[in-house]
């Protein structure tokens, strides 16, 4: 996924052959999940009966909550003593 792309849109749930025990989440003109995994099926709702891939869930997490960039306002003086 190109990190300036924006998951929030329109989202569905997807599966793929090659790893079937984890649902993905995949942006709807895309053939991967926001993992990069290829998917073969999509489905509007999740399936129950998989486990949420933990890459996607992060990705999208992390892309809809973005973290900001602060600058430190501390300084630390760090001495050893011989």
């Amino acid at each position: 996924m190109n990190p300036t792309e924006d998951p929030r849109g329109e989202v569905c749930w997807g599966i793929s052959d090659a790893y079937g025990g984890r649902t993905h989440l995949v942006l709807l003109n895309y053939r991967v999940a926001l993992c990069a995994m290829p998917v073969d099926t999509r489905y509007r709702d999740r399936p129950s009966e998989r486990m949420i891939c933990p890459e996607c869930a992060i990705a999208y997490i992390a892309a809809v909550f973005p973290a900001r960039a602060i600058a430190p306002t501390h300084h630390h003086d760090i001495r050893l003593r011989a």
